[in-house]
């Protein structure tokens, strides 16, 4: 059993990093997402029934500030996904305005794989614009989404506005 769940991290870690197999998600928002991102937020399209909803945890942050967000996925479809629930972070991609950013160094993952069933779902995933993402958080309004990779399925949550304000 031991053996099957280490085959099972590689096999995720390896899709979820290469992303082979999945078209990757639009790099530019269009007028949609623009004026869907300031109003509350809404499950993101499904992908084999997997959906995503980024929430951020406030809307107006401050330069020097790392604005941050909760992301839910939940599973409408058929089958049972893993999820690796302690590095969200280096396993997600995050869509800043039009350019996406991933987790530029190769890591290590040491988590327990928990299952998103079908009917399930994990609420309150913590992300963070974290410095790591090397994202230049610019004073104006930007526009957010995430995306995972489950099992090689790409998961884009919804748009979401944010605004940063400059210092002082």
């Amino acid at each position: 059993m031991e053996a099957f769940k280490n085959s099972l991290l590689i096999i995720l870690l390896s899709v979820s990093l290469t992303g082979q197999g999945c078209k990757a998600p639009s790099a530019k928002p269009n007028m949609l997402q623009t004026n869907t991102a300031w109003r509350e937020p809404t499950w993101g399209e499904a992908a084999e029934g997997l959906q995503c909803q980024l929430r951020p945890d406030r809307r107006i942050w401050r330069l020097g500030e790392k604005p941050s967000f909760k992301a839910d996925i939940r599973n409408r479809g058929r089958r049972i996904f893993a999820f690796l629930p302690f590095h969200q972070l280096q396993l997600c991609r995050i869509q800043f305005d039009d350019k996406w950013y991933q987790w530029p160094s190769p890591f290590m993952i040491d988590s327990p794989v928990w299952p998103l069933a079908p009917g399930s779902q994990f609420n309150d995933v913590a992300i963070t614009l974290h410095e790591q993402f090397k994202i230049n958080l610019s004073a104006g309004r930007h526009i957010v989404r995430v995306v995972f990779s489950l099992e090689g399925i790409e998961v884009v949550s919804n748009p979401v506005g944010i605004e940063i304000l400059p210092r002082g």
